[in-house]
């Protein structure tokens, strides 16, 4: 068990005008958009320990972004958006885009997972993750994604975008809560811990290039469809195409996800429900060059419930890996609860996941608090633990052993 401090600094946000880059502009607007420029970066000290089995932060955690976007209405009530995003990345170098080798358990043994390939074997990275038993571990202490590059449409029909973006699924999404703002136990943007394997969100794509329709909404529900036709983008937080040396991956094309969302406030019980069905599907590109992958299809729901200041919210997800060779399942539970006093918050998350194609299963939960000291500034503190039972190979069986890493999370906020 590993104990440190991290400290994340987030956010430096600004817009920009008259001074950014303007596209020229038709007669028939109604009123000239301007391009905002957001910017936000985080820092943050990772646990300075670690063995094979327990991957920790290297020394320097950070995520810079710079966003730019701009809407413009015209006079036959149609809004044009665009909208671009890139991140810069530095999460735990054998963690990147939460990929990664648990375990020790190679393919060579047919007690461990394992894909046979030519004339040899691989073992299986799945799909839900971007995790493996086995394989050259990754050493990766930076690199820049693209998080979106879209343009959207918006009428009274609803809306389209089209481009690197999110998928439905993320779209109308509904979630737990989470108490500080980069770091969490829950579908982990940065992750101190190196160890977190619980990720509930219903998204195999990134942010690939894909068309994306979102109904308006009817007596509180909405409903939603994308199409990717590759998966093959890596985003700061996914990378649907990860697969090291050793590794074997489904390559999923032909991605196609549908949602539905309801969201409603009932003023009189001062209740705001929000809630969530998804589900996606897709081809195994890999098929024909790696026995063992099929079509992929994964459900995923969530519930978010706010009253008199308390915020709960539990998201699952359940998918086969795209595995067609016996029960490779993986299912992954979120549940947060936060409630709000004055300018502070308080809250818990905690997540479980089990996935049977790699062998591995996890939890992470994570207690803090955050305070809002204006508009600018917001600083926040929690305790976030994750351990893992990772598949190892000893002798003849295989047997899994327990590794751990817990940290204080220290984290402030800037914007403007």
């Amino acid at each position: 068990m590993r104990r440190s401090v991290t400290l994340a600094a987030l956010g430096l946000g600004t817009a920009l005008g008259a001074g950014a880059p303007a596209l020229a502009q038709s007669g028939a607007a109604a009123a000239d958009g301007e391009w905002q420029a957001d910017i936000a970066v985080t820092v943050a000290a990772a646990i300075d320990e670690e063995t094979a089995l327990t991957p920790v932060g290297d020394s320097l955690l950070a995520t810079t972004t710079l966003g730019l976007k701009r809407s413009d209405t015209f006079e036959n009530g149609l809004t044009l958006g665009w909208r671009g995003e890139v991140r810069y990345e530095r999460d735990a170098r054998s963690r990147p885009a939460f990929a990664g080798v648990l375990g020790a358990c190679p393919a060579v043994d047919a007690l461990c997972p394992r894909v046979a390939s030519g004339g040899g074997f691989l073992s299986p990275v799945s799909p839900a993750t971007g995790l493996a038993a086995d394989g050259l571990a990754f050493n990766e202490d930076d690199f820049f994604a693209l998080e979106a590059l879209s343009v959207s449409l918006e009428g009274p029909w609803g809306q389209a975008v089209v481009g690197a973006d999110m998928g439905a699924a993320t779209w109308l999404d509904a979630r737990a809560p989470q108490v500080l703002q980069r770091v969490s136990a829950l579908s982990p943007g940065l992750d101190p811990t190196g160890l977190g394997v619980t990720r509930a969100r219903n998204d195999v794509t990134g942010s690939s290039f894909k068309a994306t329709y979102l109904s308006p909404r009817w007596i509180g529900f909405r409903l939603g469809a994308s199409y990717t036709p590759e998966a093959s983008e890596r985003s700061a937080d996914f990378d649907p195409d990860s697969a090291g040396p050793g590794q074997g991956k489904a390559g999923l094309e032909d991605v196609w996800e549908g949602a539905v969302s309801f969201a409603r406030q009932f003023a009189e019980q001062d209740l705001r429900v929000r809630a969530a069905l998804t589900y996606t599907n897709a081809a195994s590109g890999s098929a024909s060059a790696v026995t063992g992958f099929g079509d992929y299809e994964a459900w995923g729901a969530g519930l978010e419930l706010e009253h008199a200041g308390w915020t709960g919210g539990i998201r699952w997800l359940s998918s086969n890996n795209a595995w067609d060779s016996g029960n490779g399942d993986y299912e992954a539970w979120e549940a947060g609860l936060a409630h709000q006093l004055g300018e502070w918050r308080v809250g818990v998350e905690g997540g479980w996941a089990e996935d049977r194609l790699t062998g591995i299963e996890g939890a992470s939960w994570l207690v803090g608090a955050s305070r809002k000291i204006n508009e600018n500034i917001e600083v926040g503190v929690a305790w976030t633990s994750a351990d893992a039972d990772l598949p190892v190979l000893s002798g003849l069986s295989v047997s899994h052993t327990n590794a751990s890493n817990d940290g204080l999370v220290l984290e402030l906020t800037v914007r403007n």
